[in-house]
């Protein structure tokens, strides 16, 4: 279950509690919170009243409790955002090669040409998955795709060393795996050394 659907339906059970002011319910939401997440939020505790005999304080307390609530869920929420961003910043900082393809006759019948060809790590996937099930099979392509993407992690954060070695590692890898995985995946190993 999504962990913030899991914290909503405690608001959720918080909130009609409080407006029904049901004392009972109060103190077993309480106890239930404070089990299930003290592990997860130090603070839980803090700010929560000592119980009298009147029971107001157990509304009081749930009141609170479901502030924290929350608050943890908007900082699971905030979490997963930058978490994405980072994911597209690294996407963004993958290599690509470019090449321009272009003949132009010149009068002595010679030719000038270049080639236009963009290498990142969704391009090299598409072209392992392209290859047949026979060539490659789908542990390798699944294995593959995990150390490249081990790999543009690594490069991301311009370590040489690390890159280095995993460059090392993909590269015998595909040495074993025949032409077409080689032919994948070196363009991308080699713009990113």
């Amino acid at each position: 279950m999504d962990k913030i659907i899991f914290i909503q339906k405690f608001i959720d059970r918080c909130e009609v509690i409080i407006n029904s002011k049901n004392i009972n319910d109060a103190r077993k939401i309480e106890d239930e919170i404070i089990s299930i997440f003290a592990n997860e939020i130090a603070t839980i505790l803090r700010g929560l009243d000592d119980h009298d005999y009147s029971g107001s304080d157990y509304l009081l307390n749930v009141e609170l409790l479901k502030q924290k609530l929350l608050n943890y869920q908007a900082n699971i929420k905030e979490e997963h955002k930058k978490m994405e961003h980072e994911l597209k910043l690294a996407q963004l900082s993958q290599p690509t090669v470019s090449v321009h393809a272009e003949a132009s006759p010149v009068q002595n019948q010679s030719a000038n040409l270049s080639a236009t060809v963009t290498v990142n790590l969704d391009f090299t996937l598409k072209l392992i998955d392209e290859i047949s099930n026979d060539s490659l099979s789908i542990d390798d392509k699944e294995q593959l795709t995990e150390k490249l993407y081990s790999f543009e992690g690594v490069r991301s954060m311009n370590d040489k060393s690390k890159t280095w070695d995993k460059a090392k590692d993909i590269l015998k890898f595909v040495a074993n795996k025949g032409a077409d995985a080689a032919i994948a995946v070196l363009p991308l190993v080699l713009a990113g050394l």
